[in-house]
């Protein structure tokens, strides 16, 4: 008769030769089992996504801002066609807007009386993700309606990345006149971007800013003057 103790040997042998006989007649469906194939392919391409959609992101923002300047343009123009910048008297006692007074109307608003003396108030025609201290405000007569009285105008930066000139003015008279003159409404944005994801880069101006132009060119209506001006 076998010991009890050998036939615990023999037991725990059986069982050994039992579960290496199952591990190798499993070996085979894990090798085909694709169950975590999902998992793996995102992990590769997961990253490159990622990185596309934040680019796309960051140019939609950018064509947004545009968006949103151009709107305050067309509305900034209004105020030229139709002679308020020229006539209208403002709250500071200024009779006609000056550079300042108009770009400070399209960042906060404006409030007087015009021409005919009807009292008017409206505020901010730049939206508020847009910072009026990146703005430039360019306002030109033009001789006739060309692509020449819409370009953009130039920056001239200093080796720091300090604007030293814009190239851009205020004058929208003709013979000491603003009525039926072709003028140049311009909005110049700097825009902060920097590079984006994948490398991309919008980048045409120093400081990671890229430069937005919004342009409306009209010929100004025939208004009447204020009664406070000899001409307008």
């Amino acid at each position: 008769m076998m010991a009890v103790g050998e036939k615990l040997a023999m037991a725990r042998l059986r069982d050994h030769i039992s579960n290496t006989a199952s591990s190798v007649e499993r070996r085979p469906s894990l090798l085909r089992d694709c169950s975590g194939a999902v998992i793996s392919e995102f992990a590769i391409v997961g990253t490159a996504f990622i990185a596309l959609l934040l680019a796309t992101l960051h140019l939609m923002m950018i064509y947004l801002a545009q968006q949103m300047l151009e709107t305050a343009a067309e509305g900034a123009s209004r105020l030229f066609l139709t002679g308020y910048a020229q006539t209208a008297t403002l709250a500071n006692g200024h009779v006609g807007m000056d550079a300042s007074d108009f770009k400070d109307a399209i960042c906060n608003g404006a409030s007087g009386v015009d021409a005919s003396g009807q009292i008017f108030s409206f505020g901010p025609l730049l939206p508020g993700m847009l910072n009026c201290s990146r703005l430039t405000v360019n306002v030109s007569r033009a001789a006739a309606y060309s692509t020449s009285a819409a370009s953009r105008p130039t920056f001239v930066y200093d080796s720091y990345g300090n604007i030293v000139s814009t190239g851009t003015g205020y004058n929208y008279t003709g013979a000491g006149s603003g009525r039926n003159q072709i003028v140049a409404v311009q909005l110049i944005y700097l825009w902060p971007t920097g590079t984006g994801a994948l490398g991309s880069s919008m980048i045409d101006q120093p400081n990671g800013n890229r430069m937005l132009t919004a342009t409306s060119v009209f010929t100004t209506e025939d208004f009447s003057c204020s009664v406070a001006q000899s001409s307008c």
